[in-house]
């Protein structure tokens, strides 16, 4: 049993280790400005980061039932 998860283990780490790759060959040096935004085509952002953060917290309490 050992052998199998020591090869799903060097499959998982390969499979990453190509993501990574992949990911950074799409970075290009000089990146293209980004474009200036239009007036008033904003939106609010109407809660906070302390809310997202509590509520992920209690998202995972939940989840791993602590």
């Amino acid at each position: 049993m050992a052998q199998v998860s020591i090869l799903k283990a060097f499959l998982a780490a390969l499979v990453m280790a190509f993501l990574i790759a992949a990911a950074s060959a799409q970075v290009s040096e000089a990146p293209s400005p980004s474009p200036t935004p239009d007036a008033g085509a904003g939106f609010s952002v109407t809660i906070s980061n302390a809310a997202v953060g509590f509520s992920l917290i209690i998202s995972l309490l939940a989840f791993f039932k602590v």
